[in-house]
Order: C-alpha cells, then sequence, then structure tokens
C-alpha cells in the first residue's frame, strides 16, 4: 500500500506544480481516478441490476409455491444456478477500497503545510476541519444524492436501486459524523467523488433504459 500512497503523493505534488493550488490538484486526481475506475463502476452497476431482476423473480417464485417449500427451494437453486452472479458484486467493491485508501493517504501526504484553496475561501487550512460546517453540509447532500434521486420526480422513471427510509437515515447520520470529522482536503475529495457517484448511477441507468 506503501507504494500506492507515494505514487498517490507524487501525482498530488506534479498536479500542484501545474495549478498552484492543492485544492484544484485534489479535484483534478480525483476526477482522473474516477474516470479510470469508470468501466469497473459500470460492471458493479450491471451486477446489481441483475440482482434486482434475480430478487424480484425469487419474488415471484415464493409467491407461486408458497405452500410448498421443497419446490421453492428446488426453484430457487436452479434460477440461482442459472443467472446468478455469486459473490463477483462484493469482489468489486472490494477491489476500490485499496484505490480510495490510498488516494486518502496520499492527500494527506502531499499537503503537509497549512495551506487553502481559492474553491473553499472560507476553510483557512485543508488540514483543518471546517469550523462553519458548510463544507460537511454540502459533503453529506451529495453522498445522500444516489440514495435519494430514486424518490424524487424525474429519477423515479430510471428504475434506481431504492434503499428504505430507514436505512437511509442511518446513512445520513453516519455520513454527517464522518464529514464533521474529515479535514477539508478530504472532504473536497469525498464532495467531488459524491458528485461522481450520482453522475454515474444517472448515465448508467439511462443507458439500461434506452
Amino acid at each position: 500500500m506503501n507504494l500506492l500512497y507515494e505514487g498517490i503523493r507524487r501525482l498530488m505534488e506534479l498536479l500542484y506544480g501545474i495549478c498552484g493550488d492543492y485544492g484544484v490538484a485534489i479535484v483534478w486526481i480525483t476526477v482522473m481516478i474516477r474516470l479510470c475506475m469508470a468501466p469497473l463502476n459500470q460492471k458493479q452497476h450491471q451486477l446489481l441490476k441483475k440482482q434486482q431482476k434475480l430478487s424480484s423473480e425469487a419474488e415471484k417464485i415464493k409467491k407461486k409455491h408458497r405452500n410448498n417449500k421443497e419446490k421453492i427451494n428446488a426453484e430457487l437453486e436452479k434460477l440461482y444456478r442459472a443467472e446468478g452472479t455469486g459473490s463477483m458484486g462484493c469482489l468489486l467493491s472490494l477491489l476500490q477500497f485499496p484505490i480510495m485508501l490510498a488516494l486518502y493517504h496520499g492527500i494527506r501526504r502531499a499537503v503537509v503545510v497549512d495551506v487553502g484553496t481559492v474553491l473553499l475561501p472560507w476553510v483557512p487550512s485543508l488540514l483543518m476541519r471546517d469550523s462553519t460546517f458548510i463544507l460537511p453540509i454540502i459533503t453529506v447532500i451529495i453522498q445522500m444524492l444516489p440514495q435519494l434521486m430514486p424518490y424524487v420526480g424525474f429519477f423515479k422513471s430510471l428504475n434506481l436501486q431504492k434503499m428504505s427510509i430507514p436505512m437511509i437515515f442511518i446513512m445520513l447520520l453516519m455520513n454527517s459524523w464522518f464529514a464533521c470529522m474529515l479535514p477539508a482536503g478530504i472532504e473536497l475529495y469525498y464532495m467531488i467523488s459524491g458528485l461522481f457517484v450520482s453522475v454515474e448511477q444517472v448515465v448508467y441507468s439511462r443507458l439500461a433504459v434506452s
């Protein structure tokens, strides 16, 4: 992992040398990494849609044979054997963690002095938490967009995967606590990354229904 951390740090310093602003450099490197991960995210989205379809088929089987447990088990086994995705979805999710962790530590290693950014003029240092809570609030709203979009107007037609209201509330609390603990530089990364996730979700869903 140290090799990844060092690679991110060097890239961060290279971008800083070009633009002269660590905040802008964080945005650039976040966009670059998200673009590199786009094919992986698309594959994961396809697997999630397939799992949604399997869940729907499984519910139909349970209703059709609700009085015959053995028949339900047999039909479900046949369904999962023919269409099952196995653990590939979990594997794809896990593959993203080392990259995200490397970016997190790479940013912390690169930004070693108290310096602000033109992107966040009210924050004196990217190494400090935003005492005004403006950035945490914006970050939490953006991070929650993928969970909220399926319940909003236009996005309902895209058949986005829904999360239950209690789970959305739990995620809101967790994201709020997490956002308040992070220095501004890392929050900037999470904010841009969250925007990418939301855009990707809409694009992949539009492609699926077109």
